[in-house]
Formats: C-alpha cells, sequence, structure tokens
C-alpha cells in the first residue's frame, strides 16, 4: 500500500479513482508485472490507433529494459491533463518533436474516435495548420491563441485513464444544412462556456420560407445567435451575434462577436475593439440600412443582408474586425440561410420585457422606444398604443 501511494502522490491531475483503474487495467493485461511490452500496450489503450506501435517506442526509448513501467505511462498522462507547457511536452513524448506529425496524429485520433468522416480530418488539420504559426518549441503558446487544439489533445489522455472525454461538439436539437462536425466543433470553442451545450435552430430558409419577416420574427428577442449562410458562389460564412438581435436603429452586442468563415476553408475573425458597431438589425426607415448586418455603417459593411433577402454586401477588413472578406465578392446573392441560438433561451424574451412595459400605468415602453413597434409587430402582436401610425407591410410579406 506504501509503494502504491508513493507512487500516485506525484500524480496531480489524476484522481485516486481514475489510478485505481488503471493499475487494475495495466495488470490485468501485464498479468501483475509493472512493466508492458508492445504487444501488451496495442490492444489495452486503443485510443492512440494507428500509432500505437510508434507512440509504443517512443515511450520506451529511454527505459534500460525496453518495456514500459506504468510510472512512466503514468506521468505522461498526468502532464497531458495538466497545463499547457505540460501537455506539450507529452504531446512531445508520445508523438515526437515534429510540429506536422504531432497535430496530425492528434487530429486523426480525436476524429476517429468522434466517428468524424475522412475529410473532417482534412479540414480540422487545415484549420490547425492555418492557426499554428510557432515550432514544436514553442507548442504552448500555439495552445493560447488557439484553445481548440489543446482541447482536443488533452481529449486523447483523458481517454487514457477512462475519463469521459469531453468532444466539445455541441448536441443540436435539428439537423444543420450549412454545418458540419467540424464548422461546429470550431464554432463552438469561440462561445462562451455556457454557451458550449446545445444548440436550436431558430431560422432556416429551408424550413421557413426565404423571408425577411420570417427570420426576424425568429430572431427577435431569442438571445445569442449565430447567422451562417451559403452564397450562390458556394461560399458558406457568418457571425456571432453575441447578444442577439433586437430591431431598430441601434447596435448591440460586445467584442464577443465574431465573423467566421466555412467554405472554402474554417477562419475566424475576432473584434478588433476599434469600434461599438457591433449587431444591427433594423427595417423600412428612410435614413438608415434596412437589412441585418455586423460591424459596418451606410453601406460598408464586413457582412450585410439587404431587407429584400435578394442579397447582401462583403467588403474587405473591416476596421470592426480582423481582416477578412467573407464572400470574396462585393455584392453576394443568398442561397441557403440559417440562424441558431447557442445555449439557453433568455429568461425573458425581449417580446416579454415589451408587454409587461406597455402595461406600465406610467409610461409604456412603447413610448420610450420607438424601436420596440417594430418588433412587436413583426411577432405578430396587437399594439394598444397609438403612439404610433401602423407601418407598411414587409417587402417580402404578401
Amino acid at each position: 500500500m506504501g509503494a502504491e501511494n508513493s507512487k500516485r502522490k506525484d500524480l496531480k491531475n489524476i484522481t485516486d479513482e481514475e489510478y485505481k483503474k488503471f493499475m487494475e487495467n495495466w495488470k490485468k493485461a501485464t498479468n501483475g508485472k509493472d512493466k508492458m511490452t508492445k504487444e501488451q500496450f496495442v490492444p489495452t489503450f486503443p485510443i492512440f490507433g494507428e500509432s500505437s506501435a510508434q507512440s509504443y517506442y517512443r515511450l520506451v526509448q529511454e527505459e534500460p529494459t525496453g518495456l514500459l513501467p506504468s510510472k512512466s505511462l503514468l506521468r505522461i498522462i498526468d502532464g497531458g491533463l495538466g497545463h499547457f507547457d505540460t501537455l506539450a511536452n507529452s504531446l512531445i513524448l508520445c508523438f515526437g518533436k515534429e510540429k506536422d506529425v504531432i497535430m496530425r496524429t492528434v487530429v486523426k485520433i480525436f476524429c476517429e474516435a468522434n466517428k468524424f468522416t475522412r475529410e473532417d480530418q482534412v479540414r480540422l488539420y487545415d484549420y490547425f495548420e492555418s492557426e499554428n504559426t510557432k515550432p514544436v518549441e514553442e507548442f504552448d503558446h500555439f495552445f493560447s491563441t488557439c484553445p481548440l487544439f489543446p482541447y482536443t489533445a488533452a481529449f486523447i489522455f483523458q481517454r487514457l485513464v477512462e475519463r469521459p472525454g469531453d468532444s466539445k461538439m455541441p448536441t443540436l436539437n435539428e439537423k444543420s444544412q450549412l454545418m458540419g462536425n467540424v464548422d461546429q466543433l470550431v464554432l463552438n470553442s469561440h462561445l462562451p462556456f455556457d454557451r458550449r451545450k446545445n444548440w436550436t435552430l431558430l431560422y432556416s430558409n429551408a424550413k421557413h420560407g426565404h423571408s425577411f419577416s420570417q427570420l426576424v420574427k425568429n430572431i427577435n428577442g431569442q438571445g445569442p445567435c449565430f447567422i451562417v449562410m451559403r452564397s450562390m458562389r458556394g461560399r458558406r460564412f457568418g457571425f456571432f451575434a453575441s447578444h442577439g438581435f433586437l430591431a431598430g436603429p441601434q447596435y448591440r452586442g460586445s467584442a464577443e462577436c465574431f465573423l467566421f468563415q466555412l467554405a472554402p476553408k474554417i477562419g475566424t475573425f475576432s473584434a478588433t475593439g476599434r469600434t461599438d458597431n457591433y449587431v444591427y438589425l433594423n427595417y423600412q426607415q428612410q435614413q438608415m440600412p434596412n437589412g441585418l448586418g455586423i460591424g459596418g455603417y451606410d453601406n460598408v459593411w464586413p457582412f450585410f443582408i439587404h431587407e429584400t433577402f435578394d442579397g447582401g454586401l462583403s467588403q474587405k477588413n473591416s476596421s470592426a474586425f480582423e481582416p477578412c472578406y467573407l464572400a470574396d465578392e462585393e455584392h453576394f446573392k443568398i442561397k441557403n440561410i440559417e440562424a441558431w441560438r447557442p445555449g439557453e433561451k433568455p429568461q425573458k424574451t425581449f417580446e416579454e420585457m415589451m408587454v409587461e412595459s406597455e402595461r406600465d400605468p406610467e409610461r409604456s415602453i412603447i413610448d420610450k422606444d420607438p424601436e420596440a413597434r417594430a418588433v412587436m409587430e413583426m411577432a405578430g402582436k396587437t399594439m394598444h398604443s397609438d403612439a404610433y401610425r401602423e407601418k407598411k407591410p414587409m417587402l417580402d410579406e404578401k
């Protein structure tokens, strides 16, 4: 017992239960011995897949007996479950010192364990490769700029101690026509932690009809939201609205908003902090842009959809976000579009707050805020305030 406790006390990130289970499996595979052969290692730790034999030889290259002791593997696993610097060292010990080999192996193991396709593997590797400009000696610095990679790498070490490895995939209430596994994985990794579990489809032109009014009705007051679309030229792109949408002339959101491109390659583009012009949704105004967009003004937008819903604007290098050219054309046409809410719906929708305020005998919020009327009308609610005249129907309403 004392010897076991001595081995265990050096492990900071492996629980007592995980250690106990690991040693039970180890002794079962080795017939009670403390050292493991390659022939025993491969079936005992299937998470390594095709790289099992190569990883084994790397792990024992400094072992005098040429066999793998349990304490050596446990230390490496413990490092893989630790901070970025120890995770980087564990990856090098398992997969070598070539950055390309490490990234390809991690992606392959992660994708196969989560039943991703071969195409998913290629796209995820391409994403990591575009994000990582650091040499292998600075892997931990790469982890800081691309947190999805250490998550996928730590997944391997979690499985080695039979800890339920978190794939970081969201659960969608319906199948997306525009986002595959890797798209969802990458976008989810950029969300606030409380928004990463469940995604709800709010709008799809394939399901709800190609209608700007339907889009607005379905996203108003529904909380943080993704807008993702495919242009007629086949490019897929969109943005995350950190505070969701409320129709009116004001910008909303914070620096948690970001732009993204999904095809032909995956990329995300963070806010620069140079402006507060984030999410915008407005219609039927003579003096203001009519449509939905982010990070722009007037006719200058990195991404904007016209109220007519026939297409939109995409211009290079907005000051609000990192350099990008999402549509690769200034005027794009919409083929498919979806809106998703990551995380739970706010406790009270904007519409409900409007109703409560309208009942206030002192002063209705409809009187306070001109854009509130528009939101309520698009939700199909009858207004009891006569402070406003009726507006004309939406352009795409029949």
